[in-house]
């Protein structure tokens, strides 16, 4: 009967656990990640120093941050080569794809294809 008892007491406190751990697991998958958005247009201002340039679509102008980590291809998105941040020019159509991190309205780019005319 000894044996019973403890068996019991150990699946009565085994139960709660595997409960716990399960709902922790399953919460860490749904974790998403960031959404990823595009910015795109001609290059109007290269800071290189500071790793930012600025897109002008039409009227609009739009902040991008890049990084060392940021991709740079040239060609277009589905036909292009690797790149580099030190071949992009003024003037030059840029497509960045990124998240805009912590409300900020500056783009952080992951990824960059450029090329000479839209």
């Amino acid at each position: 009967m000894k044996m019973n008892r403890s068996a019991l007491r150990h699946l009565c406190l085994a139960v709660p656990l595997s409960l716990v751990l399960a709902l922790q697991l399953s919460a860490q998958k749904t974790t998403k990640p960031p959404k990823q958005f595009n910015v795109q247009g001609t290059v109007a201002n290269m800071d290189k120093s500071k790793m930012t340039m600025t897109l002008q679509s039409g009227n609009a102008r739009r902040d991008v941050i890049y990084s060392a980590d940021t991709k740079f291809m040239y060609g277009h998105s589905k036909d292009n080569k690797p790149g580099s941040v030190d071949q992009v020019k003024d003037k030059y159509f840029v497509s960045c794809s990124g998240t805009f991190e912590g409300g900020k309205v500056q783009l952080m780019a992951k990824t960059c294809v450029y090329r000479e005319t839209k």
